[in-house]
Formats: C-alpha cells, sequence, structure tokens
C-alpha cells in the first residue's frame, strides 16, 4: 500500500509522521517486481486500474490518483483465471473468468475447467478468506500461474449478480442460494433484532442527539 499522492483537507505534517519521504521507489519496485499493478486499495469494475512496466509509468500512474489510497501488486501473467461467488463463506462457485472479455462475455460456463487438486485449493482458500473477511456476500478472484493460485482481488461486498452478465445456470444459482441463507438466517433469529446503531444511539447524552433528537 502507498502513501497518498495527495491529501483531503485536514491532513497536516504530524498526520504523516509515520512516513519516510521521500519514498524510495526503487526499494518498492525491486520488492514488488515490474510489471506491476496499480490499483485503488478499495474499488471495482476495473477502475482506474495500470499495468505498469516501468518506474516512469508508475509515476504517471501515481501521479494521477490524488486523493485516492492505492496499492502496487505484483502483476501476475495468468494461464488462467477463476472468479469465485461466495455465500454464506461456505457457498462458493468457482466459475472460469475472462477479465479481458467484454463485460457480458467474462463468464464462462465450463464445469470442468479445474482439476480436483486445484479445485480443491481454490475451494479451500476462497472459504479462508471470507471467514477471515466475516463476509457473508463476496467474490474471490484467482489467478492461476504455474498452477499456483493467487488470490488478487477478495474485498467485493457488492458483487456482480446481475443476469445481464451471469450465464443463467450461475445466476440460477445465486437467487437460490442467497434466498436459502436469508430464509435460514431468519428461522434461526427470529424476530430481526434492534438495529445496531439505534442500540448505541440509545447510550449517548442530549448533546449527541439520543432517541432521535
Amino acid at each position: 500500500m502507498l502513501p497518498n499522492h495527495s491529501y483531503v483537507e485536514g491532513v497536516v505534517d504530524e498526520s504523516l509522521r509515520n512516513l519516510i519521504y521521500p519514498i524510495d521507489w526503487p526499494e518498492i519496485v525491486d520488492y514488488v517486481g515490474l510489471p506491476a499493478v496499480l490499483k485503488p486499495h478499495w474499488g471495482g469494475g476495473w477502475k482506474d486500474v495500470t499495468v505498469v512496466y516501468s518506474l516512469e509509468e508508475l509515476w504517471a500512474a501515481y501521479n494521477r490518483s490524488y486523493t485516492t489510497t492505492m496499492i502496487l501488486q505484483e502483476y501476475i501473467a495468468w494461464e488462467h483465471y477463476v472468479r469465485c461467488i461466495c455465500i454464506g463463506q461456505e457457498r462458493i462457485m468457482p466459475i472460469r473468468y475472462n477479465p479481458h472479455a467484454p463485460f457480458h462475455e467474462r463468464y464462462v460456463v465450463d464445469h470442468e475447467h479445474l482439476n480436483p487438486e486445484l479445485g480443491t485449493r481454490i475451494l479451500h482458500d476462497a472459504r479462508l478468506i471470507n471467514r477471515a473477511m466475516g463476509y457473508d456476500m463476496n467474490t474471490v478472484e484467482f489467478a492461476i500461474r504455474d498452477g499456483i493460485p493467487y488470490a488478487i482481488d477478495f474485498m467485493n461486498t457488492a458483487p456482480d449478480f446481475d443476469p445481464v452478465s451471469l450465464p443463467p445456470i450461475y445466476f440460477d444459482w445465486v437467487v437460490r442460494q442467497m434466498a436459502d441463507l436469508v430464509i435460514a438466517r431468519a428461522h434461526a433469529h427470529g424476530a430481526p433484532p434492534e438495529a445496531h446503531w439505534r442500540a448505541m444511539m440509545d447510550t449517548l447524552p442530549p448533546a449527541f442527539g439520543r432517541n432521535g433528537a
């Protein structure tokens, strides 16, 4: 994760006292390697994602990031790409995926695209990531190089569940799994609990707007 190129109003020198200036770009590039991927630490849809092949390209892309916090990530020249749709931390659908294809053609219906060993590894790692993050709805993307899956994107709490892009077999799976999950949660917990924010507000003094004031 890189220091921001620019900061919003209110960030002062003391806020950045744990950073070293100037940035040691050669050391960062030696650690990550080139080519590398510069991307927002929280984003989606491949927005503002740039593959850089030199320090000059890295600097140019970084200078365009302004106040967005960016990550410099090793570029995986993948032979196979898998996007796992994850429901309830345990239900995983590993789908063959082509991020370079047009949006509506990226998901590929292929039920035998993973050998048993690689499929087991990907399911295990996807479940592990979702349990660690506490996400009940997520997608985890693996770029596979030399038979090794690298989790390169796994913080997508608003995943693509659109029938325009998802083939019908996968869209039906998502709807069924999500329905089963929320129905099971409803039966397990009975009446929905009071919203956490309301319970918190009731503990605050009137000056902070207690009881909806």
